[in-house]
């Protein structure tokens, strides 16, 4: 079992209160959800069989816990009351970033995250293209208004002989002709779901994400989303959580779990 400080910043009395509570249950849900308040609770690993926990940061310790490692400009990211903080500096046209290896195909992820600055917040699971290499398949995004589900689909090698042409365009983006688009090989990010969401608000909020070979079901609090995609199915090798326009986050309590089919 694993014991998590709720509220780091009171001291908690010796009648602090213990709930024994179940990974599934909705009432834990909640419970991980009450970040401030000085309580002490219990989450018990439990998972179906066949199941594995990939993953279960807290971010409880001083220093960010191996193996994540930031990429981007330094000393972005850092840990502050017990939770990941990430900031994205006014001149940083891409955003920081954090990763983690992860394994698996079929996943649930869980997380918790706020917004103490308005900015962009993304989070990508990446794995094997159907080309070749590593990319991008599933992206979670959150702005001041709404939630996204988005695919990346398409060769890594477009991905960088765009990027090669929007340089020498100055940094604008090339709009893709018809031909390029009906061709499976050139890269670029589509759409599969939308929900209007006050995700700036200050507030912890929490997400569920669940990927079924081509099926991908988020929550946002209580806000809904399912889609397909057509890149999904396919073995998962890491997760990344990208901060941009200016924002500061703090993110907590990921978890990461393998399905069953």
């Amino acid at each position: 079992m694993c014991l998590k400080r709720v509220n780091n910043s009171q001291r908690i009395p010796s009648e602090a209160l213990l709930v024994n509570c179940n990974y599934n249950s909705s009432a834990c849900s909640y419970l991980r959800r009450i970040k401030r308040h000085s309580v002490l609770f219990l989450l018990p690993p439990a998972v179906s069989a066949g199941e594995r926990i990939l993953l279960d940061e807290s971010f409880s310790g001083e220093a960010i816990p191996k193996p994540w490692k930031p990429s981007g400009r330094k000393n972005s990211f850092s840990i502050i009351d017990s939770a990941l903080r990430g900031v994205a500096a006014a001149d940083d046209g891409h955003g920081p970033t954090i990763g983690v290896p992860i394994e698996g195909r079929d996943l649930t992820l869980e997380f918790d995250f706020k917004f103490t600055k308005p900015g962009y917040f993304l989070c990508l699971i990446d794995g094997d293209s159907q080309f070749a290499g590593q990319a991008h398949l599933l992206r979670f995004a959150a702005t001041k208004t709404q939630v996204q589900l988005m695919q990346d689909r398409g060769d890594p090698v477009s991905k960088k002989k765009q990027k090669a042409e929007r340089d020498r365009n100055g940094g604008k983006r090339i709009p893709a002709t018809r031909a390029q688009l009906a061709d499976p090989t050139f890269y670029r990010i589509e759409r599969l779901a939308t929900h209007a969401a006050t995700a700036a608000d200050g507030k912890w909020h929490h997400v569920i994400i669940e990927l079924r070979g081509n099926r991908v079901t988020a929550k946002f609090d209580a806000t809904k989303m399912s889609a397909a995609g057509t890149v999904l199915d396919e073995k998962k090798s890491r997760l990344v959580f990208l901060v941009g326009q200016t924002g500061d986050i703090r993110i907590d309590n990921v978890k990461l779990r393998t399905l069953v089919k």
